[in-house]
């Protein structure tokens, strides 16, 4: 068979969410805008890739993200073997500054069109899974405390034991009592997380810290601006709950060096803020060997296509103690013929070679944007 790469195709998609995502900066989430990648090989073997787009997080718009794949990348990707994938993978990687969102869809795509031409999975093209299930943290993002806790008892129903209530949404006393009241319907049978995206002040994040040292946070997430490395300090130094980077934490330096200051006890890793399975891989390793805690994490809304790359992550990397948050479950239809399965609280990793999830051209181009401006 042939393997040399003779078709790169972008397809930008908005798919809906069930209902919308309150995000701590001010963002409602309705549907997720994200960049798929196709890769066709000369025998007809296919490739994809998904990321989506997040430009308050990696700077990228999704109209951005698709030039630089046509014009750039594409150039860098037809005409090579898939044999010879991590050159071409390192090339994108690294001519290009930045843009690790669109580094994400080509490299997602390059490991799912590699395994399925090897007929190995992902999984053990990152060495073989080390665990048997995942447990899945589930978001509680609504305007009001009674929203929140209706979903967090259909969640925990469906076997869920991970919560991450969305911080910034509603008033300071109603944030606190939200997860003071999570933790006394639920006891210790459950793990309570809280993430602000980077929208609280400082004396707002100390308030919520106080009023919830009985509630024992599992982590509490990027209370403070992406920048704010002083700030988290201060908070770090409350010892109230462990703190997690998730908009700091962009790069590798990013994560030594708000470890070295004392400002974090652990991060959550991206594929679109780390140029996709590669990067994501070799982050999770550095931050076991600082002895920092890792959650892998989907943006809200990615399609079982992206989220198959982070299951496949998370059943490899060193440590998942914080959890992985997949986003799939959110859509209202997914592009893929079988979605990813939660069962019991833990997310099933996909089988068969390369992500192991089939698309759905059909329902890909139901969502298919076709104009961008």
């Amino acid at each position: 068979m042939d393997h040399t790469i003779k078709r790169v195709e972008t397809i930008p998609v908005s798919l809906p969410l069930i209902k919308p995502v309150l995000m701590g900066d001010n963002q409602e989430i309705r549907s997720s805008d994200s960049l798929l990648v196709r890769l066709e090989t000369v025998s007809g073997v296919l490739g994809w890739g998904e990321a989506s787009a997040a430009p308050k997080m990696t700077g990228e718009t999704l109209l951005g993200m698709k030039q630089l794949v046509d014009t750039q990348f594409s150039q860098m990707l037809v005409g090579q073997s898939i044999v010879d994938w991590a050159i071409v993978n390192d090339q994108i990687q690294n001519r290009i500054p930045g843009n690790t969102g669109a580094k994400a869809a080509c490299n997602i795509a390059l490991y799912d069109l590699y395994g399925k031409c090897c007929n190995i999975s992902v999984s053990d093209l990152l060495g073989g899974r080390i665990r048997r299930q995942i447990p899945v943290m589930t978001l509680l993002a609504n305007p009001t405390i009674q929203e929140d806790l209706l979903d967090a008892a259909r969640y925990y129903q469906a076997g869920i034991r991970f919560f991450k209530l969305k911080i910034g949404v509603k008033s300071v006393e109603e944030e606190i009592a939200t997860l003071n009241e999570l933790r006394r319907l639920y006891g210790s049978a459950v793990f309570l997380s809280a993430d602000a995206n980077a929208g609280l002040c400082l004396e707002d994040a100390k308030l919520i810290l106080q009023g919830v040292t009985q509630s024992n946070l599992l982590f509490f997430e990027q209370a403070l601006a992406s920048d704010d490395l002083d700030g988290s300090v201060q908070l770090a130094q409350l010892q109230h709950a462990p703190l997690c980077a998730d908009e700091s934490a962009h790069d590798i330096a990013h994560i030594i060096r708000w470890h070295a200051h004392g400002a974090i006890a652990g991060v959550n890793l991206k594929t679109i803020k780390f140029g996709g399975i590669g990067g994501v891989s070799t982050a999770a390793r550095v931050a076991h060997a600082l002895g920092l805690e890792v959650n892998l994490a989907s943006k809200a809304g990615e399609s079982s296509l992206g989220t198959s790359a982070l299951i496949h992550l998370a059943y490899t990397v060193p440590s998942i103690n914080w959890g992985v948050t997949p986003s799939c479950q959110y859509l209202q239809e997914d592009i893929v013929e079988q979605k990813i399965v939660i069962e019991n609280g833990s997310v099933i990793c996909p089988t068969g070679p390369g992500l192991g999830v089939d698309i759905n051209e059909k329902m890909v181009n139901k969502y298919r944007i076709e104009h961008l401006y």
